[in-house]
């Protein structure tokens, strides 16, 4: 389950950085902000699937003390 999110991280990452070329150019206000809020979201898409990651990932006992 986690590398089919691995997939999704890596997906979400790279549309990510296609909005951060987009604004590399001259745009609207309406366009700026539209892209920023669209990079936003998928960075909480992103952060959610690293979770998920993290937490299949977790032995069943992670108990430090023992």
């Amino acid at each position: 389950m986690s590398l089919e999110f691995q997939f999704k991280k890596a997906f979400l990452e790279q549309e990510a950085d296609k909005f951060i070329d987009y604004l590399c150019e001259p745009r609207t206000r309406e366009e700026v902000f539209a892209a920023i809020e669209k990079i936003a979201l998928l960075h909480l898409e992103i952060q959610n699937c690293e979770d998920i990651i993290y937490t299949a990932n977790i032995p069943e006992f992670d108990d430090p003390l023992n």
